[in-house]
């Protein structure tokens, strides 16, 4: 999405909901909804999910040209995704490239959940970060974990496209 601005993002999807609104506004008259549009429903909200986390922002962490973007997961999951297993080993490329540079991975949860699980699944978040940046060669000495749970949340929206982007680790600089 380099070189758009959030205004023409948000101008699309406002067509596109818009759009769905209107098929099912005029199917509602007839009481129920064709099959046909329930799917598209249902598969637009597959797409709009699948964007929300595969296309992460990147994390305010920088040092010097340094940036490294949050690493997404699945709800109440600490696996690491595929599609995040990509991200990861090129930062551990960027990692041993920079070898004075130490991390703390901080990882984060939705608001579901009680605080002291979120805590805890956070940190086997982050601590499967690490393991897996120490497997690509990158010193753990460089590494530190901390947990926030649910307490900083990138997205205060309440639907599954904003959990889902509170759903990650982050990346900071330690002293």
């Amino acid at each position: 999405m380099a070189g758009r601005g959030t205004g023409s993002v948000i101008g699309h999807w406002s067509s596109v909901c818009l759009g769905i609104c209107l098929i099912l506004g005029a199917c509602a008259h007839r009481g129920r909804m064709p099959e046909s549009v329930q799917r598209v429903a249902v598969e637009q909200r597959a797409r709009n999910l699948a964007q929300a986390t595969s296309q992460p922002k990147p994390a305010a962490v920088q040092a010097d040209t340094l940036v490294l973007e949050s690493i997404y997961f699945d709800y109440r999951k600490d696996k690491i995704r595929p599609d995040q297993q990509k991200v990861l080993l090129r930062h551990a490329e960027r990692l041993k490239a920079s070898p004075a540079l130490k991390l703390t991975l901080m990882g984060h949860c939705d608001d579901r959940g009680t605080p002291d699980f979120n805590r805890a699944l956070g940190a086997k978040r982050a601590e499967r970060v690490m393991h897996f940046l120490i497997d690509q060669g990158v010193a753990p000495e460089r590494l530190k974990v901390l947990s926030l749970g649910e307490e900083q949340p990138v997205d205060q929206g309440r639907d599954e496209a904003a959990r889902a982007r509170n759903r990650r680790v982050e990346f900071a600089t330690a002293p």
